[in-house]
């Protein structure tokens, strides 16, 4: 991708970006740990699985060299995350929910064996501001866990 142009509804150009090598934009990207559970020991001493699927939004600092924009994963911070009870469906939660609705001891693991990206609706050619739209919008689409009973648990 050399050259960007960017037209109005009346063609008009409104935006043309020419990046050259040694510039620098930060991005926005969602990446999806799925297949998740949280493996815990409650204090009656069964072991229960609670299902999840962690989304991640992360901001990346690229460096444009030889024609392509390119990054690190040394070049990134997480901005936010939530986790989710169902694959792309149910309420979402973060770790001090399992605290607040399950009693057990201190091993709480995480462990998951699926990843995807994108599933907010950010594309590559996307401005940062777009980007963090389309995050808040997919994020707001779940709602918060409120109970035990919202959690999909797996009993061994």
């Amino acid at each position: 991708m050399d050259k960007i142009d960017r037209n109005n509804q009346s063609g008009e150009q409104t935006h043309t970006n020419s990046p050259k090598n040694g510039d620098t934009r930060v991005i926005l990207t969602h990446e999806v740990e799925s297949k998740g559970v949280f493996d815990l020991v409650r204090k009656d001493g069964t072991q229960i699985s609670i299902s999840g699927q962690c989304h991640t939004l992360y901001e990346i600092e690229e460096e444009y060299e030889d024609g392509e924009w390119c990054g690190g994963l040394d070049n990134r911070e997480e901005v936010d995350f939530f986790y989710l009870t169902g694959y792309e469906k149910g309420f979402s939660y973060d770790v001090s929910d399992i605290y607040k609705f399950f009693e057990f001891g201190l091993t709480l693991d995480w462990e998951w064996n699926g990843s995807c990206y994108g599933l907010s609706g950010i594309e590559d050619d996307d401005d940062y501001e777009t980007s963090l739209k389309k995050w808040k919008d997919y994020k707001s689409k779940f709602p918060r866990v409120t109970s035990k009973e919202q959690f999909e648990i797996i009993k061994y």
